[in-house]
């Protein structure tokens, strides 16, 4: 190549190189070992509202006002002076990068030395508008959950306060048909003593619901606690319970389960639920009940990660439910089978609350006639 081709090549590269810079959407400035400014390209002259002519040959103290007071960016300065690279997030305290984020990275020349510094100012506005309405939303999120609390635990104060007042009287009442009974009971017809009881047995179904609604209110204000609950151990001992009030012969087989964390209580009450059911809605003459648990992995919610999940099953050989009421038998006071079995409905709404207050949640299988497996998600603990 003749010397001038050599010399149209160079000046279309460096014709080039100017294009580029002065076409980044990012203020790009250079300056020498002495902050004298050796380049500055088009955005810098909007950024800043100085023009090109204006800059060149200026020191970049003279022409950003307040950079003197900046000793970060000083710092950052003399660092890629030594030749590391540095970086100034954008700041309140100081206008020049209020709304942008500086680079600076050392130029050097052929041999390796230190001729200058590069400035990429990096205007960050729309990022900091974005993280502002964001906090302006959590800060909101947070007020909202803190009255939804309070809310919350006023209402369960009343329930629990509400409720035990309306107990009270109901044993009132209860004693008193007792007493009437057992005095009058010469004056009275076989008629009227049956309507008593009626009566009675209709004030027991009251004191059950008040002591279930009483699980619910309590079970929606559960706090986050770090108690182990090894469930080897706490089902058997509901196992035991259940078989101490059952007039039933029960077998149930349980497998290896696991330690989880949670509100010993409240799983109790869980299981006292599940197992109580599977034993209350069983015909056979010895309902057979078996307690298993595995870990799974599993989908994780908003995301293309997989969580891990202890399994716990409860599964019978009891009368079953068809799969269309998989979601009906958890409404609260929904009874499939009223006029056959007792209860109040609640069990199995106290059940996924409980699952629920512990970051999980429950599934059912079942046919009728084949029994029902109730599986229960908890998430394993980091």
């Amino acid at each position: 190549m003749k010397p001038r081709e050599n010399e149209d090549a160079l000046l279309s590269e460096i014709n080039l190189a100017e294009m580029l810079i002065d076409r980044s959407i990012d203020a790009i400035i250079a300056f020498d070992t002495h902050n004298k400014i050796i380049a500055w390209n088009r955005t810098a002259s909007i950024v800043y509202g100085i023009s090109k002519k204006q800059a060149m040959g200026s020191t970049l103290l003279e022409l950003i006002p307040g950079l003197k007071e900046d000793c970060e960016t000083l710092n950052a300065i003399q660092h890629a002076l030594f030749g590391e690279k540095s970086f100034v997030p954008a700041s309140k305290l100081h206008p020049h990068r209020r709304h942008a984020e500086n680079h600076y990275i050392a130029l050097k020349d052929n041999s390796n030395n230190i001729i200058g510094v590069m400035n990429i100012v990096h205007d960050v506005s729309h990022r900091i508008k974005a993280e502002q309405k964001l906090q302006e939303l959590n800060d909101e999120l947070e007020k909202r959950y803190r009255q939804l609390q309070i809310t919350s635990d006023e209402l369960a104060s009343f329930t629990y306060i509400t409720s035990n007042k309306i107990k009270e009287p109901i044993r009132h009442i209860y004693t008193g048909i007792e007493h009437l009974i057992k005095v009058e009971a010469g004056n009275m017809s076989d008629s009227g003593k049956a309507s008593f009881r009626r009566m009675q047995s209709s004030l027991n179904r009251m004191d059950l619901l008040l002591d279930d609604i009483l699980s619910l209110t309590q079970i929606s204000i559960l706090q986050k606690t770090d108690t182990e609950v090894d469930l080897n151990e706490l089902v058997k001992e509901v196992i035991n319970h259940i078989k101490k009030i059952s007039d039933k012969k029960l077998n149930i087989i349980t497998e290896e389960l696991c330690t989880i964390t949670g509100h010993k209580n409240y799983l109790y009450l869980l299981f006292f639920n599940l197992l109580e059911n599977a034993v209350k809605f069983n015909e056979n003459e010895v309902p057979e009940i078996k307690v298993t648990c595995e870990k799974i992995l599993l989908p994780a919610k908003d995301s293309l990660n997989e969580m891990e999940f202890f399994k716990v099953s409860i599964t019978d050989n009891g009368i079953g439910f068809d799969t269309a009421d998989s979601e009906k038998i958890f409404t609260m006071f929904e009874k499939l089978y009223e006029k056959k079995y007792k209860g109040s409905g609640t069990g199995l709404t106290v059940a996924r609350k409980i699952m629920n207050a512990h970051n999980g949640f429950i599934t059912t299988e079942s046919q009728p006639g084949k029994g029902a497996a109730f599986h229960c998600f908890f998430p394993v603990a980091e």
